[in-house]
């Protein structure tokens, strides 16, 4: 897994490099973002437009140091002595308070980074919130049985494809007429469905960060370094 992980991550970079060639790049001036915000994005979040749109290669390399982080935490974490799981707690009212709170703060993480276009929020905020309430439910149900679902969904495997779709966009996404320019308009400020491509991007990058955050909790969780 960790190598295909390294995979995916060499391979969108080299994909980045080749196809970056042409893409065409439209410079704009910090004034004027509002203005190009309303004509070209649609978000009513500038800073949304500026990370998901106007320096959308500055959030591209961030998802990938990301990537590479997540990777270097799996690698080393496997050198430690593995001490167990987490246990669920045996109070079913403490369980059921944690079940409420975890499932009530993953529905606040999905919100935050669904509509990180129009309010404050996004894919990272999000995401490691949606992560936390992971945690929480990780207290109320142990760190195996949450684990054993996400391999049961493939969550890991969806999270390294992640990457080639983030990458996909980025690249044809700014290509004038191109493949996804249909499917992404700039809509109308305030609308859901606005910001060119920010619903695909917060999702994407939100669920990378998600499921990234519950693997480096989980390994260091099941782990202590030796004595």
């Amino acid at each position: 897994m960790k190598r295909v992980s390294l995979f995916v991550t060499i391979a969108s970079i080299v994909a980045f490099l080749i196809l970056s060639a042409f893409v065409v790049i439209t410079p704009h001036n910090a004034d004027h973002y509002p203005l190009v915000t309303e004509l070209y994005d649609g978000s009513a979040n500038i800073v949304s437009a500026i990370y998901l749109d106007f320096r959308l290669y500055d959030t591209l390399f961030e998802v990938l140091i990301f990537s590479i982080a997540i990777t270097g935490v799996s690698m080393y974490a496997k050198r430690i002595r593995e001490s167990g799981e987490i246990l669920p707690d045996n109070s079913p009212l403490v369980k059921f308070d944690l079940l409420f709170l975890g499932i009530a703060i993953v529905l606040w993480g999905l919100y935050t980074a669904l509509t990180g276009h129009l309010q404050p929020g996004g894919a990272f905020s999000g995401g490691a919130i949606t992560a936390s309430g992971i945690v929480v439910l990780t207290m109320a149900l142990g760190t195996g049985r949450i684990h054993k679902s996400v391999e049961r969904f493939k969550l890991e495997w969806i999270e390294n494809g992640v990457l080639f779709i983030i990458a996909a966009y980025v690249v044809f996404a700014n290509v004038p007429g191109g493949f996804f320019s249909p499917g992404f308009q700039v809509g109308h400020v305030g609308d859901f469905f606005s910001g060119r491509g920010a619903l695909l991007l917060n999702g994407t990058i939100g669920f990378k960060v998600f499921v990234g955050g519950w693997l480096i909790f989980y390994e260091f969780s099941k782990r202590k370094e030796s004595v």
